[in-house]
């Protein structure tokens, strides 16, 4: 009975994936919201590259694996500012000497390349994006990105166990489908807090690109996401950020992240999704080119009774860090 609760619950996780939120979820979103908002590429003085890999729903067969490469980074960006890592707090946080200072004008460029799978479906997807930043006072930073692409999704009949083995929908071995992938995105920042709203998979058409199975029409997905840093002192930072996701067919998710960072190296916390899951965190920033984070992810729904979690690992490189940053300046 065990197993075949197991088998049907993947069945509706894929189906589910697959017309209503079609775009991977992340425990730790707040590492990496370039993901999500093309806006955010090239906030950093150094060029972003993150990978990870994230396992759901650990002993269930057919269970969600997703990999992410992203690479992010600024066009003549060197940033006016430290990092921060000795800075003395103000009440924004950080010194206006040494510390945290205005963003300048400039230009993102990113890619993104993503690989989700559950069961027989596979979705890949490659984006590129452009971003403005554009400080409006000495305070406040906006940006806007746009994000170009294609996700191919593919059902790999092979890999079934079918009851009828003549069954005529597996005579076709391999279904193939590719929808182009639109994405834009607004992010307005402060040294303080951030917040913005963008919206992928905004083309939404059920004309194939190229392909032989046209019935699977891409969802536009919206996301609005939030985050605040506040400075009990000198060492110690506490990190609220929130995500809410929605799309037509699927009610709004929401996200709520807190994160503890201890001599901006260190940090802890803890992440919960409504109705859905809750998971501890836990990540170091090792120098100014390695940091490494991880999250174990517990359901709060029945899956609990045949998953035994799910582990997400995030590694992220800064690339060309002339100024040695060791905490990202404006996204944490």
């Amino acid at each position: 009975m065990k197993r075949i609760l197991a088998v049907a619950l993947v069945v509706i996780a894929t189906v589910a994936q697959a017309y209503a939120q079609q775009r991977p979820q992340y425990t730790q979103y707040a590492l990496n919201n370039y993901l999500v908002n093309p806006a955010v590429g090239g906030i950093e003085t150094y060029t972003d590259l993150r990978m990870s890999f994230r396992s759901q729903w650990l002993g269930v067969e057919g269970a969600p694996e997703t990999f992410y490469a992203s690479i992010q980074g600024s066009i003549g960006y060197q940033g006016n500012g430290s990092s921060g890592r000795t800075a003395k707090p103000n009440r924004y946080g950080f010194s206006s000497r040494g510390g945290y200072k205005k963003a300048i004008p400039h230009h993102g460029v990113g890619a993104v390349v993503q690989v989700d799978k559950a069961g027989l479906l596979r979705a890949s997807t490659l984006n590129g994006s452009y971003s403005y930043h554009l400080p409006l006072t000495g305070y406040f930073t906006l940006s806007g990105g746009i994000a170009a692409g294609a996700t191919q999704y593919s059902v790999d009949m092979q890999e079934a166990s079918p009851v009828d083995p003549n069954d005529p929908y597996l005579t076709a071995m391999k279904l193939n489908s590719t929808k182009l992938d639109l994405g834009l995105g607004l992010w307005l920042y402060t040294p303080d807090f951030y917040v913005g709203v963008s919206g992928m998979q905004l083309v939404k058409s059920k004309d194939d690109l190229q392909g032989d199975s046209p019935n699977l029409s891409l969802q536009p997905h919206l996301y609005a996401t939030a985050g605040m840093r506040f400075q009990p002192d000198r060492d110690l930072a506490l990190i609220p950020s929130i995500m809410v996701k929605a799309t037509a067919s699927a009610a709004p998710a929401v996200d709520f992240n807190l994160r503890a960072l201890y001599n901006q190296q260190v940090w802890g916390g803890v992440s919960y999704r409504h109705n859905d899951a809750w998971a501890a965190m836990a990540g170091v920033n090792l120098n100014y080119l390695l940091d490494l984070s991880y999250a174990y992810e517990v359901a709060t729904s029945n899956l609990n009774q045949v998953s035994v979690g799910t582990h997400e690992v995030v590694l992220g490189i800064k690339l060309n860090n002339r100024r040695k940053v060791i905490c990202p300046m404006w996204v944490w």
